[in-house]
């Protein structure tokens, strides 16, 4: 009969709509239930527990003492005392402390919930450091915590170390599940010889998940303050973009911008619209208040519209563009307003016969500060090809093509004069690859791979085309303006080893190593025109070189160079290296490039030795890179940049510096961090 009595007491009260409560000992006296012992009631809102508890069985008020605490769905409450009332489903615990959302821990003062997903707090201790001592901290009189979205805080002090750092009106720090949220950024901050004492803040909105906007403010005591906006959209796959704009207004009110976005339509049927722009006010701009030496040293920007289709083997392009360089101290601007292309590919005509074209017209103007220049091109190119491949060592292809174009301008007596310039011109081309020789190299105790293969190919390609005159007096600006203007020969010899690496569970033939020579040979200079656009002085050509070596993802080497016989110097050389050894905690890349040139300027960008290197030490939570640029013709360093960055326990700080000996202004310090789930702005000057 004793074991029967609770059954027929939480019989009774689930009739009175009262939840479930088990505990070592309950009565009722009146209409006050009482409970205590190892408390447990099932609530809307979690378990609760406590030691004892009174229970008003008219109002619903629950009274819990003695070790109270509550287990939510995402989270975890304690506290000295608590008050619920199971009719209007409210809860209020005193001396609180607990955590929510698996990472933010916190201390309170009182705690009131009117449901699962929505918290008030007075008096808050707050961080998402789960230390027994965090770094960091906030305390503010009041606060809201709205689940699996955000929490809201008044009145906040930001606590470094037990330091007061910042002083917030709110904070608006969202939850781990909300990766993009609309509210303020971390600040940054820094000094530098060019800017003075340097500070920036950033606002994020995010009104949708495809869409969000960025707006900045950057104050730089010694040259003034810029302005940005920047947005980003992802509608689909197809239909997608960003644009970043900069006003810079300087203190004396003088005033410069940077542009720079791209955008992504697709509309069905294989139509696509893309627009892009790099744009800046002055190279000056860059030059003086950049911070990133790559974008430093850029001196091309430009502004583009492609309107394109494409199918199998063709496509059409329709663009609209202004391309505008700075070098030797000159602007120059080239615009196509408009040029459209119609390419076919390659079209099987009959058996092994192709059909390839291109047709393009132009429309292209040329603007510097003492002229302005227009052209008018239309260039077709047809081609039929025709393939051979009598057995499996040796292919051969045979090419005629056409080329038909006019122009309304030309060169004559190295001067551009406005007359019309008409090209009819023809040229056969057959190549010869192979024979192809190969040997197979059995290791089968070398656990790299049990076999290597060494392929020998050579290339001859022997051109016919009537000596030309046409070619020299063509206003050239691309690719598109060049044929064969003479009869030549090109040919090229290649090496290739291969090996059979494990990839995964299985072993792939990859190639490992390759080199190419080659060049040409014209038994006439007259009228010759180069793929460059160089005229040929002599019966040789360079002597092209095309190193690569890659024996896995850890290593790779790649060097291109072109050697002059005659004037025996290498016209330039271009070396890169990679160094990422498995399991090490750093990396190491280098590129080597050097080229003669007549310019003094040039050496600046085309004579250079870049070393980069990162290290991780994981220890102490920080990473490092490192950027250095050499001028090799005047033995000079032109910049060298280090990249810190460190992760606290729960905060991330990046600092950066930068030295550029060759500005007058040359150097750069920087400092930004995050807490969790808050980042930062990036540096805007930086490209």
């Amino acid at each position: 009969m004793r074991k029967l009595l609770p059954l027929f007491l939480a019989w009774v009260l689930a009739a009175q709509g009262v939840p479930k409560i088990t505990a070592d000992y309950q009565k009722i006296e009146g209409d006050v239930l009482i409970a205590k012992g190892d408390v447990e009631v099932n609530s809307e809102l979690g378990k609760l527990y406590a030691d004892e508890m009174e229970v008003n069985l008219k109002t619903g008020d629950v009274h819990l003492r003695g070790n109270v605490s509550v287990i939510l769905p995402s989270g975890f409450i304690a506290g000295e005392e608590g008050f619920y009332n199971y009719k209007t489903g409210k809860l209020r615990f005193l001396k609180v402390w607990g955590w929510l959302q698996e990472k933010f821990f916190f201390q309170a003062e009182e705690v009131k919930a009117n449901s699962r997903k929505e918290f008030s707090f007075k008096k808050i201790w707050f961080t998402p450091c789960n230390q027994s001592c965090p770094i960091w901290e906030t305390r503010a009189r009041r606060g809201k915590y709205y689940r699996d979205d955000h929490i809201s805080l008044w009145g906040t002090v930001l606590k470094v170390k037990g330091i007061p750092v910042f002083y917030l009106p709110y904070l608006y720090y969202p939850t781990p599940k909300k990766k993009r949220k609309t509210g303020f950024l971390m600040p940054k901050f820094g000094h530098s010889s060019n800017r003075g004492y340097y500070f920036g803040e950033d606002f994020f909105w995010a009104p949708a998940d495809w869409f969000d906007l960025t707006l900045s403010y950057d104050y730089m005591s010694q040259l003034g303050y810029m302005l940005t906006g920047e947005y980003r959209y992802v509608w689909d796959e197809g239909n997608y973009g960003n644009l970043r704009a900069s006003y810079f207004r300087y203190w004396d009110g003088a005033t410069d911008y940077l542009i720079k976005g791209r955008e992504i339509h697709e509309f069905g049927r294989g139509w696509r619209l893309t627009a892009s722009a790099d744009l800046v006010s002055s190279y000056k701009f860059l030059w003086n208040i950049s911070t990133n030496y790559f974008r430093i040293v850029q001196r091309f920007f430009y502004s583009s519209l492609y309107l394109t289709k494409s199918w199998e083997d063709g496509s059409v392009v329709a663009r609209a563009d202004e391309q505008k360089s700075y070098f030797l101290g000159k602007e120059v601007i080239f615009r196509h307003l408009p040029e459209v292309n119609f390419t076919v590919t390659r079209k099987r005509l009959l058996g092994n016969l192709y059909f390839s074209q291109t047709l393009v017209a132009s429309n292209i103007q040329e603007i510097s500060k003492k002229k302005k220049q227009r052209l008018q091109r239309v260039v077709w190119k047809p081609y039929l090809v025709y393939t051979l491949s009598p057995a499996p060592w040796i292919n051969i292809d045979s090419k005629l093509g056409f080329h038909l174009a006019y122009y309304t301008q030309q060169i004559k007596d190295e001067k551009r004069i406005e007359e019309p310039l008409r090209i009819f011109a023809y040229s056969y081309t057959a190549t010869i690859t192979g024979p192809i020789f190969y040997r197979i190299f059995s290791t089968p105790g070398f656990k790299y791979s049990p076999r290597f293969k060494h392929v020998i190919e050579p290339s001859v390609s022997v051109i016919f085309s009537p000596n030309y005159d046409y070619f020299p007096r063509i206003v050239s600006y691309d690719g598109y303006d060049y044929f064969p203007s003479s009869s030549h020969i090109r040919f090229s010899l290649t090496n290739r080893v291969l090996a059979k690496r494990k990839i995964g569970d299985e072993r792939v033939p990859s190639e490992i190593l390759s080199l190419s020579v080659g060049g040409s040979y014209y038994p006439r200079t007259e009228n010759v025109i180069t793929p460059l656009g160089l005229p040929v002085s002599h019966n040789f050509s360079s002597i092209n070189f095309d190193l690569r070596f890659s024996p896995d993802d850890t290593i790779s080497l790649y060097w291109m160079g072109q050697y002059e016989p005659y004037d025996k110097y290498f016209l330039f050389n271009s070396i890169s290296l990679g160094l990422r050894p498995r399991g090490m905690p750093f990396y190491i890349s280098g590129n080597y490039f050097t080229t003669k040139s007549v310019f003094e300027e040039q050496s600046f960008i085309s004579n250079q030795m870049r070393l980069a290197g990162g290290l991780t030490i994981s220890p102490l939570a920080l990473s490092l890179r490192g950027f250095w640029d050499y001028d090799i013709k005047n033995r000079k360093t032109r910049q060298y940049t280090v990249i810190g960055v460190l992760n606290l326990q729960c905060v991330r700080f990046i600092i950066r510096f930068a030295y550029m000996p060759f500005r007058k202004e040359n150097y750069f310090f920087n400092i930004s961090f995050s807490l969790p789930q808050v980042g930062f702005g990036i540096d805007r000057f930086g490209g």
